[in-house]
């Protein structure tokens, strides 16, 4: 048997004792931590006592003479340790067991432990203070089953092996080393287990979810309910029923419109401009009966976009974007939505029982300048949000001819042009969407007519979710005729989940609206093929928009 099963810490933590409680020496410390053994030979342990760290033997004695700042376990043989800010790996003999010094080092686990530089950045090293691969990462784990977890920038995990190769392809909000062949993973709707190929071995999600063990896992829904659940998704048992109404949580969904028409209406009277204020002053600058004006405020604090504080309401944080000088205002947003965008969800019923086309939005809306300036206000505020931190991983060259094709008022092309001032870049859309804008260069075109430039570069942002499959392949090969040799094509769009729902209330408002539809990115590929294009790198950041590069095939 181990002799480190025999001493314990102490119930103050100040010492350590043998199973029967009585103290295994005489010393007192400030801090101790667990015995671990040493080549199951002898053990030692942590402490700390007047600001400074070492390791002890069982009696209570140092091993070696020299003090730390701060000492952890012997793992593999090593153990963690930190002296004035510098984080590094010890040997038995208190001797460095290498010369490089980190922000922060973890415990050796498989002869492998996980630090992070200076910089910032995580990877692995082995015993010898060797990195495992080239790769940093903005944070990683320790391995199990040979696998880890490795974050990166982006904020996204995935899976790698002890030479830093991908496991599989795909990435996560969050996710867990490998627990018998499974793996915890969250995406945008939820948490669930995925297999060794990083695919979901169910489709449902969860609020939250436990690693399997012996084939069962404990998961909460999100409707608050506790089950036990199989690896084929099954419940097997309901540990405790759903917190939540869902008789009351269908009728809010039912009556989701009052939201709708609540937040227009403030953005129609401009009240998010007059705030702080009191009710009265507001009135007056809204040209509103004073009585009907405090019940939508009292509806607007409802939906957490205000507050009232001594009498004055004041904006909250949400709220704040429905002022129309916010650079991100969502007012026009609020006020396309409530209008005939949501008129079109009124034939959706119609359009489950017949192929009928709806009316080109675009072309209706550049028919009118107030309606225009109102719709690509409105694109503009997500544009700004999704595009921003993207811009500046396209591979746009000195003298590069770029064409943002139906590109609205231009506020990509205006990113592009200042994050690669070299280049020349033409907005391209309708001629009543093109006389809107001040994009100094531009060129009023159709879509689906000749387009009216030859560029190395290529933007279609949000295009071609905007239509059909027919006519999506219609506009990629009108882009790849417009296409300069060894040029590139930037689609910018959400991607589906292969295996989740995520996005599919937004696929429904594209079928009502224009016609189109969201894709995964295999739906996009199979289109790409039949262009004669295909994927030649990938950017996904933090956001909804992934950018897809384009080459020919």
């Amino acid at each position: 048997m181990s002799i480190l099963a025999k001493l314990s810490v102490s119930g103050d933590g100040k010492y350590h004792t043998f199973a029967d409680g009585t103290p295994a020496y005489s010393a007192r410390f400030d801090e101790v931590l667990s015995f671990h053994d040493i080549d199951n030979a002898y053990q030692v342990a942590p402490v700390c006592l007047n600001g400074q760290a070492w390791h002890i033997n069982e009696t209570g004695e140092a091993i070696y003479p020299h003090k730390f700042n701060r000492t952890f376990g012997f793992y593999c043989g090593l153990a963690a340790v930190v002296e004035n800010d510098d984080w590094f790996h010890i040997l038995p003999n208190g001797f460095a067991a290498y010369a490089q010094r980190y922000a922060f080092v973890g415990n050796y686990q498989q002869n492998i432990a996980v630090v992070c530089n200076k910089d910032g950045f995580y990877f692995h090293i082995d015993k010898l203070g060797q990195p495992l691969y080239e790769n940093k990462w903005i944070y990683c784990g320790d391995f199990r089953e040979g696998i880890a977890v490795a974050q990166a920038e982006n904020g996204l995990s995935t899976h790698i092996d002890k030479q830093g190769r991908f496991i599989h392809s795909n990435w996560f909000l969050d996710l867990d080393v490998f627990h018998k062949g499974f793996a915890r993973a969250k995406s945008d709707d939820g948490w669930h287990h995925i297999d060794k190929s990083g695919k979901p071995i169910y489709a449902q999600r969860y609020a939250s979810v436990e690693p399997f063990y012996n084939g069962f896992s404990r998961v909460e829904t999100h409707s608050g309910a506790l089950q036990i659940i199989n690896e084929q998704g099954n419940v097997i048992r309901e540990l405790r029923a759903a917190k939540n109404d869902d008789f009351g949580a269908l009728s809010a969904d039912i009556v989701g419109y009052w939201r709708t028409f609540t937040i227009a209406a403030a953005a129609d009277l401009k009240i998010f401009d007059y705030l702080p204020n009191n009710t009265a002053q507001l009135a007056i600058h809204t040209n509103t009966l004073e009585k009907r004006l405090t019940r939508l405020l009292n509806a607007l604090a409802e939906l957490g976009l205000v507050k009232c504080e001594q009498h004055i309401w004041h904006v909250l944080p949400k709220g704040a974007f429905l002022n129309t000088n916010h650079p991100m205002s969502l007012a026009s947003a609020a006020i396309e939505y409530r209008g005939e965008l949501m008129q079109r969800w009124h034939s959706l019923t119609q359009l489950m029982q017949e192929d009928i086309k709806a009316d080109d939005i675009f072309k209706q809306v550049s028919l009118s300048k107030e309606h225009t300036q109102r719709h690509h206000n409105m694109l503009r505020s997500y544009a700004l949000k999704d595009y921003q931190e993207l811009v500046c991983y396209l591979d746009i060259d000195k003298g590069d001819v770029v064409f943002d094709a139906a590109g609205g008022n231009g506020l990509l092309a205006q990113l592009i042009l200042d994050q690669f001032p070299s280049s020349n870049v033409i907005l391209g859309d309708l001629a009543g969407v093109i006389d809107s804008s001040e994009f100094n260069n531009k060129r009023a075109f159709d879509l689906f007519e000749t387009w009216p430039v030859k560029a190395n570069k290529i933007m279609l942002s949000r295009v071609l979710h905007d239509w059909n499959d027919t006519n999506a392949l219609q506009i990629l090969l009108n882009a790849a005729t417009s296409l300069q040799h060894n040029g590139a094509i930037y689609v910018f769009e959400m991607l589906l989940d292969e295996y989740s729902f995520g996005g599919s209330l937004c696929d429904l408002h594209l079928l009502t609206v224009t016609g189109g539809q969201e894709r995964t990115q295999s739906q996009f590929e199979a289109l790409f093929k039949k262009a004669g294009l295909c994927i030649d790198s990938v950017i996904k950041k933090d956001g909804l928009v992934t950018v897809m590069k384009l080459i020919r095939t």
